[in-house]
């Protein structure tokens, strides 16, 4: 059986619980193919890598504090929400992450521009599979205007195309919204109004509105809490009504005959064995573990203090609403100072490359661009020349000599005839 996870959005607290529970009473289901979008794509990487459970909640409840101590929320311009993930998961994820994953995880991305649907499961390095997260989790203007880059193409939320990819008819699919997916949220015993958008099945339901509301919006940290538990039940019992919390002795039976039928029956399950019974009774009286009951714990004390009720209370809102228009405009102006801050820097770094570069790209052009002195020639360019002159240094001393092809070619054409005009 292979496992998906759906695309949530902030929501993604939801697999958490759904992640602790399946780790606890269904291990082998982990160690099949995984597959998801968005936030359902990180967890299934970090699942298959083996990253803890609470330290992924800590990681997601500290981008959320952070997101709600913004202006505008997640949208506010010195927020950047690409970033916060490539951090944590550049150093939670191994080295040797592309090795895992290659084969294992199935990432749902959509092809810009074009919009097509593409499921990326190959990977050459750490660094390919950190975009593939990133651009599996992009969508436009919330977590930044350009998407990642991966290959030849640039990719975004695979969500807009494939929320809920789905390998064969043996997958099990988890959801944080209420529909027809295996694991999800029940609202009502009987679902009379459902839709389906990008493969997802949603229940039209008064909180499966609040629950879409959330995707880009975090909520409060009881909700977060709450949304974390009701996922570890929904897995249990998804375990429980298909028997699939056994012994070790009726594992080995299952996927055997799995194997050997490569069908999803219960043929291996049997009812009077003693230890599946001893297991299902303790997975009922056990509940979520407690290093993540812990983490939640210390989240929501963190935000339940006399200082922020105060901040909560409906005076200080109205406060708040007054000074929105200046705290705006101080958000955009920080957000600024920040980038120019960090341009400069790549532009320093950069021109000190150039000077150590300069003898090869002299050697490397086919006539004499430089006639000054260096420092002249230095401080003479802009910061776009001296990145356009730093690239095709770069460009030169990696190209093949003895082949290139038309494309080559012409991008070299391109590059000399800017650099011409610069001169």
């Amino acid at each position: 059986m292979n496992v998906s996870f759906s695309g949530c959005g902030f929501l993604g607290i939801y697999h958490t619980g759904v992640a602790s529970c399946l780790k606890t009473y269904a291990p082998y289901l982990l160690e099949n193919k995984l597959c998801g979008s968005s936030a359902g794509a990180i967890a299934a990487c970090c699942l298959i890598c083996d990253v803890p459970l609470e330290l992924m909640t800590s990681h997601m409840l500290d981008i959320v504090k952070e997101a709600r101590s913004k202006t505008l929320g997640p949208f506010s311009p010195s927020m950047n929400i690409s970033e916060q993930l490539y951090a944590r998961l550049n150093k939670d994820l191994p080295d040797d992450v592309h090795n895992r994953v290659s084969g294992k995880l199935f990432v749902s991305l959509t092809r810009v521009p074009g919009g097509k649907n593409v499921i990326k499961s190959e990977f050459s390095s750490k660094e390919e599979v950190l975009q593939t997260l990133l651009a599996s989790a992009f969508i436009p203007v919330f977590s930044g205007f350009i998407p990642p880059l991966i290959g030849k193409y640039r990719y975004m939320d695979g969500g807009f195309t494939d929320n809920l990819p789905i390998l064969d008819k043996n997958t099990i699919t988890i959801s944080p919204f209420s529909g027809l997916t295996d694991i999800c949220p029940r609202d009502n015993p009987i679902q009379k109004y459902l839709v389906n958008i990008s493969n997802n099945s949603f229940e039209v339901t008064k909180s499966n509105c609040f629950r879409v509301a959330r995707i880009m919006f975090p909520p409060e940290p009881e909700v977060l809490a709450k949304l974390c538990n009701q996922g570890f039940d929904d897995a249990l019992n998804f375990l429980q009504k298909n028997n699939l919390i056994n012994c070790k002795t009726c594992i080995t039976k299952r996927l055997f005959t799995l194997t050997k039928n490569n069908t999803g029956d219960m043929a291996g399950y049997d009812p009077s064995c003693t230890d599946c019974k001893w297991n299902n009774a303790f997975a009922k009286v056990q509940g979520i573990p407690y290093s993540i009951t812990y983490v939640l714990d210390k989240y929501i004390e963190s935000h339940s203090g006399i200082f922020n009720g105060i901040l909560k209370s409906k005076g200080m809102q109205l406060v708040k609403l007054f000074k929105l228009s200046c705290m705006v405009v101080s958000d955009i102006a920080y957000a600024f100072v920040m980038s120019k801050s960090i341009v400069d820097e790549t532009v320093t770094s950069t021109k000190i490359d150039i000077v150590e570069n300069l003898d090869d790209l002299k050697n490397n052009l086919w006539f004499d661009l430089i006639d000054d002195s260096l420092d002249k020639f230095i401080e003479g360019v802009t910061n776009h020349e001296t990145l356009l002159l730093y690239h095709y240094t770069e460009y030169l001393n990696n190209a093949n000599p003895s082949y290139k092809t038309l494309e080559q070619y012409k991008l070299e054409d391109n590059i000399i005839k800017n650099l011409t005009s610069i001169f």
